[in-house]
């Protein structure tokens, strides 16, 4: 009879951040405690505990796990112990190969204590079956952590490993964004550089000019161990990350979700999800940027396609625009007569004649002085609050009146309910035999055809009342910026995208023997001010 205890045994257990939301029952504790009493019940001598706390079943590159093998090479040991086969793995593949190839080959008795297996005995049939159910229950699991994450996602919560620079999680919710008020300030100050038409190169050496630190540095002095590696220039700014900052909508306080997905549950690839299929919720926490400096900056981002060949100012890149072909206009020096000419031009006109059939230019200063006169204009006419009161009164005459509208509504919302009881009442006359079919089907037509007529104004009266509520409120917006700069000497880049979307100029024509050129500015929040 072989004595039992010749055998040195690794004591192996391992508990996955899955395995942990189960209880107690699977604990490194529990699991420690159940096999060292079978050791002691079947005179068993432990050579060594393995733990491998919070990894996945189906990683089997686990250090404790590295370590057992390393020691069955050496010959220290000769006999693995684990709660359950699940606890050596979920994958059916690998878990047979260690159990019915790599254990065998090496003489190492293997032992699932809850699941009756022993390598030594001959009545393991089970254990193959096993592998694939433990499997099937990692697979089962992977779809039921995936589908928790996209509901989660899908209500606005924050789900990310780390939180946004500028962002930290909330005490009270650790799916809820709050500002960090401690670096909020950068965030802003990277956004108002954006304004001016700074690019993010410009704003990386900018705030290492400053001796910021960086994103990865903040979160290392917060404590978040994942950032400790990073080493060098705690003050380096790279301008992929002010890029990413400024295109980046959590700042405007809307949630984006699952960027990245699981490929598949065994290998746990981690692969990028098209945009279209990122889960968007808006505002869901409190935002560091206003909305509508944030769609200047994307709008700046996208009109940034080289950079400028010259050291000029360039007051109107990115919102100046042909009204013949709609392309952007470039800014242009070139030297004539002994003098340097600055001019905008559009070069679709060189490049397509026919999409852009007459050469369209203006020169710098000309349009320079032109908007200027145009925005303080506006400005003279923001001050006038009579000004503002005809504005409001015409788009209000124009909605056919509020007042008569809500009077017309409350009337066909009362001939609805009307026709719901004359129709209610027909479906009774004719299910008594009181009305004829044909008779039936004729009058419920008549009154499906006004019911629409009535749903589509309805609807109408709806979105002019609507309308008119946007209108007020963006006039008030755009009154709001206008007071910012109400006394401005110098026109400003930050002040025009703050104030103006787009300006179209037209190519010159000969009105009478003068030459003219139409410009048209459209201010933002309000595209038809009437001046």
């Amino acid at each position: 009879m072989q004595l039992l205890n010749n055998y040195k045994v690794g004591v192996y257990c391992r508990l996955s951040q899955d395995d942990g939301n189960v209880g107690e029952s699977n604990s490194i504790k529990t699991q420690k405690l159940m096999i060292e009493k079978y050791c002691l019940e079947h005179e068993l001598n432990i050579y060594d505990f393995y733990v491998d706390d919070g990894y996945s079943g189906l990683n089997y590159n686990r250090p404790s796990f590295t370590r057992l093998l390393s020691d069955i090479e050496n010959g220290l040991i000769n006999m693995v112990i684990t709660k359950d086969l699940s606890r050596l793995g979920r994958d059916y593949i690998q878990t047979g190969h260690y159990t019915e190839v790599y254990f065998p080959s090496k003489h190492v008795r293997f032992i699932a204590i809850n699941d009756n297996v022993d390598t030594i005995k001959e009545d393991n049939d089970i254990a193959p079956f096993k592998n694939i159910l433990n499997d099937m229950y990692a697979k089962d699991l992977s779809k039921k952590v995936k589908l928790a994450k996209r509901s989660r996602a899908m209500n606005g919560m924050f789900i990310g490993a780390q939180t946004p620079y500028g962002y930290l999680r909330d005490p009270l919710d650790n799916n809820h964004l709050v500002i960090d008020t401690s670096v909020s300030y950068v965030i802003k100050d990277i956004f108002r550089l954006a304004l001016i038409g700074r690019g993010s190169v410009y704003i990386a050496k900018e705030l290492e000019r400053r001796k910021i630190i960086n994103p990865r540095t903040y979160k290392a002095s917060l404590g978040d161990t994942r950032f400790e590696r990073f080493r060098g220039n705690p003050y380096k700014w790279c301008y992929t990350t002010i890029r990413h900052i400024l295109q980046d909508i959590v700042y405007v306080g809307d949630m984006e979700n699952r960027k990245v997905e699981t490929e598949n549950y065994k290998t746990k690839k981690r692969v990028r999800v098209p945009k279209e299929n990122h889960i968007v919720v808006n505002n869901t926490h409190d935002a560091i940027i206003t909305r509508s400096d944030f769609d200047i900056v994307q709008n700046l981002i996208k009109s940034r396609i080289t950079p400028p060949h010259h050291n000029h100012e360039n007051l109107f890149r990115g919102i100046l625009y042909c009204k013949q072909c709609g392309k952007r206009m470039n800014l242009a020096i070139k030297e004539r007569y002994g003098r340097k000419e600055v001019i905008y031009k559009c070069m679709n006109h060189f490049r397509n004649k026919e999409e852009c059939k007459y050469f369209n230019s203006i020169f710098y200063d000309n349009l320079k002085e032109i908007v200027t006169n145009r925005l303080k204009d506006l400005f003279s006419k923001f001050k006038d609050d009579e000004t503002i009161s005809n504005i409001i009164k015409e788009k209000l005459e124009q909605s056919n009146s509020s007042k008569n509208e809500e009077s017309e509504k409350k009337r066909l919302e009362n001939r609805l309910n009307e026709i719901y009881k004359v129709t209610k009442k027909l479906y009774e006359d004719y299910s008594l035999n009181l009305l004829p079919l044909e008779n039936y089907q004729c009058y419920l037509n008549d009154y499906e055809k006004e019911k629409e007529i009535i749903k589509s104004r309805l609807t109408q009266i709806e979105e002019n009342k609507n309308n008119t509520s946007e209108y007020l409120s963006n006039i008030n917006k755009l009154k709001d910026v206008i007071n910012e700069y109400i006394d401005f000497k110098e026109l400003t880049q930050e002040m025009l995208y703050k104030l103006v979307d787009r300006i179209e100029i037209n190519h010159p024509i000969k009105v009478d023997k003068k030459k003219t050129q139409e410009i048209k500015i459209v201010w933002r929040f309000i595209y038809n001010l009437g001046f």
